[in-house]
């Protein structure tokens, strides 16, 4: 691959960098230069935001007793602020400098695909953020004249007192619009530029990450040669950490007063947008012109979190990538060296106060027939479902027919689940003033959508999933000894009583909500949606309840398959965890040399071991975090419907017992991925505590000093996190969602009544 690398770099700022030259933020050399550009620096820093500001400041002190009016001016004053804070940007010219320096130059193909994929991800962001902005910024300006074009599209103080349509209204229309559109392009380019930024350093950590990984695995030299290639690449790795880490000292010193800012000033445009919309909500077109901007601030705040996020993430994990590399046969002096190293790596690369973490872990077991079946156990039903509905890989060996077939079904189950969420949709918004209707499609409509994001999932990202699968079945994670086979037994028998639990009780709470309908009011839908015909036409009703039972129950299926799959993997993770605890026990005592010898393989071999149950965890990882998260979400939606449903038809029998059961499967379809990844982690927790239990008091000061090194890494328990990655699947999520749930639909009621 020929990667320019000056070239791609730039495409990280080069727009944004190209905007700000309009605000004139750039030093320039030649004098008549910088009259010119601190004259139009003052034109928009003073003339176009600034009397901005005074002229919102005047209109909340003449308003100051009318809340309403102060709120208004509250939403575009803070956003105005934001903007002025932001013109400090001088030193950015040296950290896009530094983007260019040689030692962030990749090298091998892979880094350069890491680097190319970066890039893109930078360019994406920048055209979807500016061009939802524009947007925006059109909404804002232009709605109001289509609702009263006798008001200015901003609510500010006016100077002139102009009349609708005289020349000073004129003057102060085109005012407020290309002050409002100076500010939103510099929000674009800042907001974006800041992304790039961090998108950057985070490329540059995949790519250390990936040269720590291979120190010492592709090494054909032999004894002092090979320990010196081994201290220059670990001395190279922390010249490019340190420069790494000084770069994002740099960036944090240029964005920490911006963003802080910027997250103070989304409090009050996002309070003063929810009281404007409870105030004005028949106002239809005001009321989509505060929806497209919330959502355009949550944006905002969103993607400098997220990335900044993603940097604390990516260097939570860089001493485990050190640890997968071939360091056990390593010279004392380089194995000090790691250690110094993965002792600097354990401090995360911080901005801002996003709180980030990286964990997970696999298990084995059997022999290989044994282990083959056992391991099937804990996926083969949910598989076999997926290859049926087209989602999953095809055989290497399949025919063009069956590829055909394939596809079609995989089409099928899309339109199925495509139609549902849009008769659904289409239900809400005919009927987007009625509470009532609107949760009783919600809660069937968070579940269909929950469903697409498993579906598309599986499908875009089968050929990784299928290589879990392979993974499993390695013989690596055979077990080697009749109490890891029986550990591995237990696992796959718990695997199997709660995949059967949930699919029964997921089965009943369908059938329930199909059938109960038919006894209460036979002349209604199980499921409310819209209703293309009339249904006083027997065929017309006949017609759509067929279609919601043959529409409901696949996706139904899909839940099952997902979710038990999900949990399977998490307790399958669980057991071999459980089986390398049982292994670092059994170590035993050194009574002849001979037994340091086999203790120190032993040791290296558990060590390899848990690297091939973390590069498992990577692939299970990115089978659940996305659905598993959009699923919390949605469940979310579905708790607080049903909640409200129960709540105001207590007297109807039938329909309390179907609530009751489908509340029950909501409830169990969330605590089966945090229940499995809570135990993973515990058990995760316990490896220090059985190396710690084995007889090393009578190992030799190597073996011990090797068992201190695992101890070390042991101490850092395996998570499974969701998107946010601040946040665990674990019990305290699953509680903290049954208590979000129960609050929204608390206020919900209050509200309502």
């Amino acid at each position: 691959m020929n990667l320019s690398f000056d070239r791609s770099v730039e495409v990280f700022y080069t727009g944004q960098k190209r905007i700000l030259d309009w605000y004139s933020l750039w030093p320039q050399q030649v004098r008549w230069k910088r009259v010119l550009h601190g004259i139009n620096f003052w034109l928009v820093f003073g003339f176009r935001m600034m009397i901005l500001n005074f002229m919102l400041v005047m209109y909340i002190g003449i308003n100051i007793r009318h809340m309403s009016e102060v709120m208004k001016g509250f939403f575009l004053l803070a956003t105005s602020v934001s903007y002025s804070i932001k013109c400090n940007n001088v030193a950015l010219l040296q950290i896009l400098a530094n983007l260019h320096d040689p030692l962030f130059r990749p090298g091998s193909p892979e880094e350069q695909r890491i680097f190319v994929d970066a890039r893109e991800l930078s360019r994406t962001v920048r055209n979807f953020y500016g061009t939802f902005s524009l947007c925006t910024l059109s909404t804002m300006l232009f709605t109001q004249y289509i609702i009263d074009n006798s008001e200015l599209p901003l609510v500010s103080y006016d100077p002139f007192n102009g009349a609708p349509g005289s020349f000073w209204y004129c003057i102060l229309y085109i005012y407020q619009c290309v002050s409002l559109s100076t500010g939103c392009f510099m929000n674009i380019s800042v907001d974006s530029l800041c992304c790039s930024i961090c998108i950057f350093i985070r490329c540059q950590l995949d790519i250390l990450a990936l040269r720590l990984q291979n120190i010492g695995h592709n090494c054909d030299l032999e004894g002092t040669k090979k320990g010196a290639e081994v201290e220059r690449l670990l001395k190279n790795c922390i010249c490019y950490h340190m420069k790494i880490v000084q770069l994002a000292a740099d960036t944090e010193a240029l964005v920490n007063k911006p963003i802080s800012a910027q997250i103070f000033c989304s409090v009050l445009v996002l309070t003063a947008n929810f009281y404007a919309m409870t105030q004005l909500s028949d106002e239809k077109l005001f009321l989509m012109k505060m929806v497209n901007y919330q959502v355009c601030m949550l944006m905002q705040i969103f993607i400098l979190c997220y990335f900044a996020g993603e940097i604390t993430q990516r260097s939570l994990g860089l001493p485990h990538d050190l640890y997968r590399s071939n360091w056990v046969d390593w010279q004392r002096s380089n194995r000090r060296l790691l250690l110094m190293l993965m002792q600097r790596l354990d401090i995360p690369i911080r901005m801002r106060t996003i709180n980030a973490s990286h964990a997970f872990d696999l298990e084995l077991f059997g022999s290989q027939a044994e282990h083959q079946k056992i391991t099937s156990a804990f996926y083969k039903y949910q598989v076999w479902y997926f290859d049926m509905l087209g989602m999953w890989r095809l055989h290497l060996s399949a025919t063009w027919q069956q590829h055909i077939w394939h596809q079609l079904r995989c089409c099928l189950m899309l339109g199925i689940v495509s139609i549902m969420l849009l008769f659904f949709a289409i239900r809400v918004l005919a009927n987007i003033d009625q509470l009532s209707v609107i949760l009783q499609v919600f809660f069937m409509f968070a579940t269909e959508l929950s469903c697409m994001s498993k579906l598309l999932s599986i499908k875009l990202q089968n050929e990784q999933h299928a290589r879990l699968i392979d993974e499993m079945h390695s013989s690596c994670f055979r077990p080697r000894s009749g109490k890891e086979s029986l550990i591995y037994r237990r696992g796959a028998q718990r695997t199997v009583k709660w995949r059967n639990l949930y699919a029964w009780s997921s089965v009943l709470a369908a059938s329930l909500i199909l059938v109960t309908q038919w006894f209460v009011d036979n002349n209604a839908l199980p499921l409310s949606m819209y209703e293309p015909c009339d249904l006083a036409r027997p065929g017309c009703y006949y017609g759509l309840y067929l279609y919601q039972v043959l529409s409901l129950m696949p996706t139904c299926w899909i839940n099952i398959a997902f979710d038990s799959i999900s949990g399977s993997f998490l307790f399958f993770l669980e057991t071999q965890l459980a089986m390398l605890a049982a292994r670092l026990e059994s170590l035993g005592a050194v009574v002849t040399p001979l037994d340091d010898q086999r203790i120190a393989l032993e040791l290296r071999d558990c060590c390899l071991h848990y690297g091939r149950i973390v590069r498992l965890k990577d692939l299970v990882d990115g089978f659940i975090k996305v659905p598993g998260s959009v699923q919390m979400l949605c469940s979310v939606l579905v708790l607080v419907s049903n909640f409200y449903a129960i709540s105001i038809r207590t007297k109807e029998t039938a329909f309390m017992i179907m609530m009751a059961s489908y509340q029950f499967v909501m409830l169990l379809q969330i605590f089966i991925i945090c229940y499995g990844a809570d135990e993973m982690s515990h058990q995760s927790a316990l490896l220090s505590h059985a190396l710690y239990s084995s007889d090393w008091t009578t190992w030799s000061k190597s073996n011990r000093k090797m068992s201190l090194l695992m101890m070390l890494r042991f101490n850092a328990p395996l998570q499974m996190h969701t998107l946010n990655h601040s946040q665990s699947f674990n019990s305290t999520t699953f509680a903290s969602i049954v208590n979000c749930s129960y609050s929204y639909f608390a206020l919900l009621k209050r509200v309502n009544s």
